[in-house]
């Protein structure tokens, strides 16, 4: 199943502990999206308890109320025990390359990978994280592609437990987006909203903008082309939402792009203006789903 499909939504599982952990395991396609394993290769995915560990092995194993498994098939450059995931004595869920070898890369929603190289380890940041495990491209390459397998982690309760660890979730929003906002957002930076993420990420130029409301039958008015120009300004014109914010100094020219606001972007997921599941409500609010691929089991509780 790609992410882009539509599958039941997030509800916590009966008898879900609020500080547990939920994992799935993906394989990327080679144009980038991501289908969850299926059953043929063992767990696609498990929940793991604050008193318990998950590993990630081609091996698998018998769950037991303190050590769970995702089996992953064996791969090509991939560690055969490559992640392992427990909560640390502070209660912050702690990720670890168990392998001895490649170096990993751990991505929070929203924001850029950081690598995780082998034997080390570092905190859950965020609610919703993916890590990257490298194997090696099926068939011809040129030696320049790259192939991963994820591991997508949620916490479902993070959000309204201030208890889980040393730092507090900020629950509301820290700015304020209108309706318009919103929408151009995940109709610009829609590749960086996606979830599972991307391998490559991009921001949209206008006319793949428009071109995307084509393709989808996307009834925007006053007609798409007018309709991707406004988004546009919405974001960057002059009363704009990246002009406007007195937490970044824009940089660059008349000229510049929406690709030269990435980082006022990704102080907005830092502020957690930006969040998963408002991504998702406003994708459906404003019929802008096509925009962001987002795997729907992953879609955390209201």
């Amino acid at each position: 199943m790609s992410t882009s499909s539509a599958a039941p939504g997030g509800g916590r599982p009966n008898g879900e502990h609020p500080g547990s952990l939920r994992a799935w395991l993906y394989e990327v396609a080679s144009d980038g999206t991501s289908h969850l394993m299926g059953p043929s290769t063992g767990r696609p995915t498990v929940t793991i308890e604050p008193n318990c560990t998950l590993r990630v092995s081609v091996e698998g194993g018998q769950n037991t109320p303190t050590m769970k498994f995702l089996k992953a098939p064996p791969a090509e450059g991939m560690s055969t025990d490559p992640v392992t995931v427990e909560m640390d004595s502070r209660g912050a869920w702690m990720i670890k390359n168990s392998g001895r070898t490649n170096t990993l890369r751990v991505q929070q929603y929203g924001l850029s990978a950081g690598l995780l190289r082998p034997r080390t380890s570092m905190p859950m940041a965020g609610r919703d994280v993916a890590v990257w495990i490298p194997v090696v491209p099926r068939g011809t390459s040129t030696g320049k592609s790259e192939s991963f397998r994820l591991l997508v982690l949620a916490a479902p309760g993070a959000e309204s437990q201030d208890n889980m660890g040393p730092t507090k979730f900020i629950t509301a929003p820290r700015r304020y987006l209108s309706e318009a906002k919103q929408e151009a957002l995940i109709a610009y930076f829609g590749d960086h909203l996606s979830w599972p993420p991307l391998p490559t990420p991009h921001v949209r130029q206008q006319a793949e903008v428009e071109r995307i409301a084509e393709l989808n039958g996307l009834h925007k008015a006053p007609d798409r082309e007018r309709w991707a120009r406004n988004r546009f300004d919405v974001l960057a014109g002059r009363d704009g939402l990246f002009r406007d914010a007195d937490w970044y100094s824009p940089l660059g020219g008349p000229d510049r792009t929406l690709a030269n606001y990435l980082a006022a972007f990704h102080r907005l997921v830092e502020l957690r203006t930006i969040t998963l599941r408002r991504v998702c409500e406003w994708a459906v609010r404003h019929d802008v789903r096509p925009y962001a691929l987002i795997d729907r089991r992953l879609i955390p509780d209201s």
